[in-house]
């Protein structure tokens, strides 16, 4: 199912004004890391509501990613010469919808002449503001699509706390125990555990395209990551059989 951010009655991007003319020229986001595909057009600090495309699906990534984008940014009236910057979540997450999204984002920065960069996977579900944190420590728990979740804890400048790894159930619920009060974030189903535990403030959430782009338009660009993939384990891999 589609869902976009555009109401009528709202100027899109790029309908009013010239890219060009305008103070914050728009970023494009991509993310195709997680059980979903989608697209944003994203420029902060103007009057309008950016432009946002999903699609849940679990192995459509690469006949969808490019429509979609193209779809986006007809919707926004928007070339790709006219963006500031193309921001994609690098993960971790599916290894297949990982190179979708990196592959798309760096062919189109390279026939625009426009930079690429990369978000953390992590950051997207775990960036809460400190009215929500209220001294707890954060913890994103990703859908690794097995039943050992990728795990980060992140600081209060949203950095990661040593490194991030896959992590059993059991070795979860040892990490998480004495480390409340905590907010759980993310989409791993693992989360579910945790419901009705005292202490795990849970926020239940997936990666998305507005997300990456909003991190992207940090004026000091303290989010940016290389537009490389995040591999955490190394990829399931099934051999040919000897024929």
């Amino acid at each position: 199912m589609t869902s976009r951010s555009t109401p009528a009655g709202i100027a899109r991007l790029g309908t009013a004004h010239g890219f060009v003319e305008q103070e914050r020229r728009p970023i494009l986001a991509i993310e195709t890391a997680s059980r979903s595909c989608s697209v944003a057009l994203y420029a902060r600090g103007r009057d309008t509501i950016p432009v946002y495309l999903t699609e849940n699906t679990d192995h459509g990534h690469a006949t969808m990613l490019m429509p979609m984008i193209e779809r986006a940014m007809a919707e926004a009236g928007c070339g790709y010469g006219d963006l500031d910057r193309i921001a994609v979540a690098v993960g971790p997450g599916s290894f297949t919808g990982l190179r979708v999204g990196i592959a798309a984002a760096q062919g189109l920065g390279l026939a625009s002449s426009v930079p690429v960069v990369g978000i953390s996977s992590f950051l997207t579900v775990g960036h809460v503001g400190e009215p929500e944190r209220q001294g707890r420590r954060v913890f994103a728990l990703l859908d690794s699509r097995r039943d050992e979740p990728f795990l980060a804890e992140l600081d209060s400048e949203f950095g990661l706390v040593g490194s991030p790894r896959f992590v059993s159930l059991e070795e979860l619920d040892d990490i998480l125990a004495p480390a409340r009060p905590l907010i759980l974030a993310g989409d791993a189903p693992a989360l579910g555990r945790y419901r009705f535990h005292g202490g795990i403030r849970l926020i239940q959430n997936a990666p998305s395209a507005l997300i990456v782009a909003s991190l992207a338009a940090d004026p000091t660009h303290r989010y940016d990551l290389p537009a490389k993939p995040v591999y955490i384990r190394p990829p399931d891999v099934t051999m040919p059989k000897p024929a």
